[in-house]
């Protein structure tokens, strides 16, 4: 990964809801804020939730969908 510009953002570890290893690029403020790193987290985990609940739900419909044929 590369990144250009000045030192306002740092690269900080982001575990994602399973625990994973991840990162995130925040302001440097937030860097330094255990709350806002928090929140950030939480934030983060709740978008992948929603997204997985998204996915599952398009996955259901497009099996549905399927003829009876190709089941």
């Amino acid at each position: 990964m590369m990144i250009a510009g000045g030192t306002g953002h740092r690269v900080v570890e982001m575990p994602g809801p399973d625990g994973s290893t991840g990162f995130a690029i925040v302001e440097a403020s937030a860097a330094e804020d255990p709350g806002k790193l928090r929140e950030i987290r939480a934030g983060l985990h709740r978008w992948a939730a929603e997204r997985a609940a998204i996915d599952a739900e398009m996955d259901g419909i497009a099996r549905a969908s399927e003829p009876d044929d190709a089941k």
